[in-house]
């Protein structure tokens, strides 16, 4: 039996029993781990009003190497952030921080700067001066920058030379050629099947400026909701994309009409 004390965060609870819990948690080693709570819903339990969403906790746990699960064994709160719970803005955004950590989290291989990117998302929701939209938009862009699928934002996602704006100033853009192109690899992208549209130019500027950003240190009210609200609608299509999964908590979201879809009369491809 080995032995493991971290902080980590909370990315699923499921209820097991009676009154124990499942948790699934990432470490700030990066590590995914599934652990036992026993009794965790008892009211004189040494967990009971510990095991929160949203906060950063120190745990200890035990693992055998022929089960499944770990058994925890303390937990304690390293930092609150009730914040989150009161505003719904800001809940939904941090589900869908901890939705999308749970995803590209893997048992198998650690992975701290995807913990570091999701703390950093959920302090910068605590703080209510931070537009939570632009904390999640900047998060996703991180996160795929992790992951490595960061899209292309000023140059040709193929050829990485220029890829000037079409007619009023629309960019050609494709999430399965990896981003922003230039005409001749757009048309290439098309005719080799892929799905290429076009993208107003402003938006991939302020998600380039987005994406210099720490989750914790949005930039401030400057850039307008709209614009924020573009730049989510591109990051969140793009994570569907690569993720070849619809997660939860971006479902409504994505089932809205695309944002920077282009109006009707803008020249096309």
């Amino acid at each position: 039996m080995s032995i493991h004390r971290d902080h980590a965060l909370i990315l699923k609870r499921t209820p097991f029993g009676e009154s124990s819990l499942v948790i699934q948690v990432i470490t700030a080693s990066g590590a995914r781990v599934h652990v036992l709570a026993r009794g965790a819903y008892r009211p004189r339990s040494r967990f009971y009003c510990v095991l929160d969403l949203f906060d950063t906790l120190e745990l200890e746990w035990s693992e055998r190497a022929e089960a499944s699960l770990g058994l925890l064994r303390k937990g304690t709160l390293a930092r609150r952030r009730s914040e989150l719970t009161r505003d719904l803005d800001r809940y939904q955004a941090g589900l869908t921080v901890l939705e999308l950590c749970r995803a590209a989290a893997r048992q198998e291989q650690s992975d701290r700067g995807l913990y570091l990117a999701t703390e950093a998302a959920l302090e910068g929701l605590q703080d209510p001066s931070n537009s939570p939209h632009a904390v999640l938009v900047v998060f996703q862009l991180a996160f795929l920058h992790n992951l490595g699928l960061a899209p292309a934002l000023e140059a040709c996602a193929q050829c990485a030379g220029p890829a000037p704006a079409l007619d009023e100033e629309r960019v050609p853009f494709s999430a399965g050629a990896g981003g922003r192109l230039c005409t001749p690899h757009a048309r290439e992208a098309q005719a080799s099947g892929r799905r290429v549209g076009t993208i107003p130019e402003s938006v991939l500027e302020c998600a380039k400026h987005l994406a210099r950003c720490s989750p914790s240190s949005p930039p401030s009210n400057s850039i307008s909701d709209d614009l924020i609200e573009r730049v989510r609608d591109l990051t969140a299509r793009f994570i569907d994309f690569h993720l070849e999964t619809r997660l939860a908590s971006q479902r409504a979201f994505l089932e809205t009409a695309n944002r920077n879809a282009p109006e009707r009369g803008v020249p096309t491809l």
